[in-house]
């Protein structure tokens, strides 16, 4: 499996393989909890929380999950350091499927990327 793909939410969830279904399930709920009023839709071959602009995003790999937010948020985590032990990228954290979900991390992320654009209308990868 390289990357799960699906033209609508639900269609990328179901095409997950069933070794993860319960893992990324999990992940798009702690998303919609912290998300309340964002609304999902494909955004480049993924599911993406969208208020306005993009708040957070994410695609299933073999052997983990990417979590996209912008470089400002994870920046931000990184700083705290909330991050330790995580491989990040630019604007990315993965996720290792060998390792249990960090819910309060996601949570934390979708949460402060929410506010950070609320607050200071930061845009999509801006």
């Amino acid at each position: 499996m390289a990357k799960v793909r699906g033209g609508t939410p639900d269609e990328y969830l179901s095409n997950v393989p069933p070794e993860l279904q319960e893992r990324v399930r999990s992940l798009h709920q702690v998303l919609e909890a912290a998300l309340p009023e964002a609304r999902v839709q494909i955004k480049w071959g993924q599911p993406a929380f969208i208020k306005e602009t993009i708040l957070i995003s994410y695609a299933v790999f073999t052997h983990h999950i990417n979590l996209y937010s912008t470089p400002s948020s994870r920046e931000a985590l990184s700083a705290a350091g909330k991050l330790e032990g995580f491989k990040v990228g630019k604007g990315s954290i993965q996720l290792p499927h060998a390792m249990p979900l960090p819910r309060e991390l996601i949570e934390l992320l979708a949460i402060s990327r929410a506010a950070e654009y609320e607050e200071h209308q930061v845009l999509w990868m801006s």
